[in-house]
Order: structure tokens, then C-alpha cells, then sequence
């Protein structure tokens, strides 16, 4: 069965990546991967994202208003930075040549590629 992987950043859109993956799981138990819930205790968090996105058939981008804006510890964006997850999952499901959809909610819009890192612009385009 094919597998489903969603990514999304919890402070932008946790209450409906939660909305969309129990729904999911109710036409595809056990096909569906949904961040740090799934990700077992004591493993390598980079190392197992990537292991998961590679048995992926489908990859989501859950994107909010917030997505694009999203800042790290240093007040620098996080998407600029080459070790942040979503980043990192959806380069990981490129190079794969893995189905990369935007599901854009909360009124969010499709990031403009210019503020975009260029690794990932076809995944949003």
C-alpha cells in the first residue's frame, strides 16, 4: 500500500495536519507518517525522516500563513536554514522524484519562488 508522509510546522498548522491525517488514516491505516508522533524514542530524528521519506509514495506540504515566516532561535528564517526539517524533508522527497503536494489552509497562499531556497522550488511551484 502506498505510503503517505506530511509535513508541516506545528506552529503554523498542527490543529489541521491533525484534521488531515485522521483522515487520512481512516482510508489508509498504517500508510500514513506524520512527524516527531511517529517517530520512535532514542533514534536519530534526521536519519529516520529521511529513512521515511524514502518509503514514501506521496509527500504533503502542509503550508499556512506562517509557513514562509517561521523563525528560529538566532530570529533567522527557518526555511533559509539548510538544517531545518521541513527543508530537509522536502529536499529529501525531490531528490527522490517523490510526488511533492502543497496543501495549502488557513488562507495561506503559494509562497512566491524568490523567497524560496532554491533546492525546493519545484516542490511549491
Amino acid at each position: 500500500m502506498s505510503k503517505i508522509l506530511i509535513s508541516y510546522r506545528r506552529e503554523d498548522s498542527a490543529d489541521v495536519t491533525g484534521r488531515i491525517y485522521d483522515r487520512l488514516i481512516q482510508v489508509f491505516p498504517q500508510s500514513v507518517f506524520r512527524d516527531v508522533d511517529s517517530i520512535p524514542l532514542g533514534v536519530d530524528f534526521r536519519v529516520y525522516l529521511d529513512e521515511q521519506v524514502a518509503k514514501c509514495d506521496v509527500f504533503l506540504a502542509v503550508i499556512g500563513r506562517e509557513w514562509l515566516k517561521a523563525k528560529g532561535r538566532k530570529g533567522k528564517l527557518r526555511l533559509d536554514d539548510p538544517g531545518d526539517f521541513v527543508r530537509i524533508e522536502i529536499e529529501s522527497a525531490l531528490k527522490r522524484k517523490i510526488p511533492v503536494i502543497p496543501v495549502l489552509v488557513a488562507g495561506a497562499k503559494i509562497p512566491p519562488p524568490e523567497c524560496l531556497p532554491a533546492s525546493i522550488h519545484d516542490a511549491i511551484l
